[in-house]
């Protein structure tokens, strides 16, 4: 058996005061670990505590400029109240339709009744002082032509041959004449002249279109012993008529002649409608000369026999007439229908009684 320490003795007095620091110690234990426990517990919930915590300072970025508010837009205004339309007055009663106005006569003066510009339609004559044509204005329209009164059959080309005799100044004159009438593609010409011993005195010629109308002129050209040549226009698209040898300017109507074709158209017209010939029947057309133009009326005085080719042929005889107080030639024209109605005479008689007479001696078709 194993031998047992002996305790040792203490007294009461002292095992109490041990106690008594024992207790103490524990509870001062207890305290600092309550203390320690929460400060651990403090730096967990900010781990900041323990960082450094480094700022940077930088400007500040200047403002932004604030946008400017958009004006809003303003309302329209509001449209005030139109007042009432007032009822409109009745419609007067229709006036009656004025009468188309007449184109003015184109030359003041004394001339009869006659309404176009009035003339001896030659290169010589004294024309009156107040025989001037108005211009054409350019604003308005040219007159458009009359529509043809009659059918028209221009006569096939030929070339027609005369004997001349006249009276100039009491003496007798003699010479020769030609016309030459070509008709071709649409289009005409005529070129004539007259010879006295050996004097040309008169060269003309006429140029223009077959139309509906008939023979059409564009340009007339006349030269006459010792004068100087002129020229004659008939302006289609303006429909007006003007003259080198003057100022003057007339309305071109659409049968308008000049004083070489005037003849032809009096055949054509025959070829194309020969029951307008008769005795009495007259025909109106303004013809044209050198310096002015005038309308001439043609009378047909009867069917006469001439001679011709070596016999008498029957023929229409036409005449002329100058206006009373006119010093413009009368003209005596004889149509033959037999032989195309080619003018197989012409005479022109002055005022004073001088004439040229001029008598067909051949004819040859071209």
């Amino acid at each position: 058996m194993t031998p047992q320490m002996p305790l040792p003795h203490h007294p009461p007095a002292r095992r109490l005061l041990r106690a008594t620091t024992i207790l103490f110690a524990v509870a001062l234990l207890h305290l600092l670990a309550g203390i320690w426990s929460a400060r651990q517990t403090g730096r967990a919930a900010d781990p900041s505590a323990s960082e450094a915590i480094t700022v940077s300072l930088e400007p500040a970025p200047p403002p932004s400029p604030k946008p400017v508010p958009k004006a809003s837009p303003k309302p329209p205004p509001k449209p005030h109240p139109k007042p009432p339309a007032p009822r409109p007055p009745p419609a007067p009663p229709a006036a009656p339709a004025a009468p188309a106005a007449e184109a003015p006569p184109l030359i003041t003066g004394g001339q009869g009744n006659w309404q176009t510009a009035a003339g001896n339609g030659d290169e010589g004559g004294n024309a009156p002082a107040d025989v001037v044509a108005p211009p054409m204005p350019a604003s308005e329209p040219a007159p458009a032509p009359h529509p043809p009164a009659h059918a028209a059959d221009a006569p096939p080309s030929v070339t027609l041959k005369y004997n001349v005799q006249g009276l100039r100044d009491g003496q007798k004159v003699y010479g020769s004449s030609k016309i030459a009438w070509r008709n071709q593609d649409g289009r005409y010409r005529i070129d004539g002249n007259a010879s006295v011993l050996f004097f040309t005195l008169l060269q003309f010629s006429s140029d223009g279109v077959l139309d509906d109308s008939g023979v059409s002129p564009t340009l007339y050209s006349e030269k006459r012993f010792r004068k100087t040549a002129t020229d004659t226009r008939f302006e289609h698209e303006r429909n007006t008529i003007t003259f080198s040898a003057s100022d003057n300017r007339y309305p071109r109507p659409g049968d308008a002649q000049d004083r070489a074709s005037f003849i032809w158209q009096l055949a054509t017209i025959g070829r194309g409608n020969p029951a307008a010939f008769f005795t009495g029947a007259d025909f109106t057309m303004l013809v044209a000369g050198v310096r002015d133009a005038e309308p001439w009326r043609i009378i047909v005085s009867g069917e006469d026999e001439i001679d011709a080719d070596g016999g008498a042929i029957s023929a229409w005889h036409l005449v002329r007439m100058p206006q009373p107080g006119s010093y413009d030639q009368k003209i005596d024209i004889w149509l033959a229908p037999g032989r195309q109605w080619y003018p197989l005479k012409i005479r022109y008689t002055e005022d004073n009684g001088d004439y040229l007479e001029m008598s067909i001696s051949s004819l040859t078709p071209a």
